[in-house]
């Protein structure tokens, strides 16, 4: 995740450990800073459960454990978590972007406008196109807070009948 500063430059969390793509965005940006450099003086406040920052007035919570989702979503007017937040958290944030929003609609932008924040997504901005699978939000079952969740979709053993390897049939 970034923000564009008030300066126009792109700002990151200080704990960002994807440096490799951090660099590669910031180069396609035109910034010649590396991602050490873009974060620091960062206009966000980072500990273990996630980060805090303004940009634009408006306060942004960068979710990264379920135990901060009340207190930084009774703050913040964006909140953006890796997992699925429940309607506790959209009934007081004005924006948020999780796991369920990234599902269904890809990654999103979000631009501070005056006293509006919009939100733009990658299916809204390609359209509707027959080579483009809808992709239907489905519902991940509730887990115990700080457990990982993962799917197995099944997508190399759709056939009953295929060896464990795989290969259909042999």
């Amino acid at each position: 995740m970034a923000l564009r500063g008030d300066d126009g430059a792109l700002a990151l969390p200080p704990a960002t450990r994807a440096n490799y793509s951090v660099d590669h965005w910031l180069l396609a940006d035109g910034d010649e800073r590396d991602a050490t450099a873009a974060a620091t003086g960062s206009p966000f406040r980072c500990d273990l459960l996630g980060c805090i920052g303004k940009v634009k007035g408006k306060t942004v919570a960068l979710v990264r454990h379920p135990a901060a989702l009340e207190e930084d979503c009774r703050i913040a007017d964006i909140v953006i978590a890796p997992f699925s937040v429940g309607r506790a958290c959209r009934a007081v944030a004005r924006v948020v972007v999780d796991r369920r929003a990234l599902q269904a609609a890809g990654a999103h932008a979000l631009y501070v406008e005056g006293l509006s924040i919009k939100s733009e997504s990658v299916a809204e901005t390609r359209g509707r196109r027959p080579w483009v699978p809808d992709r239907e939000m489905t519902k991940a079952p509730s887990l115990p807070a700080g457990q990982a969740y993962a799917r197995d979709q099944g997508a190399f053993n759709e056939d009953p009948d295929s060896s464990s390897d795989g290969n259909p049939g042999e």
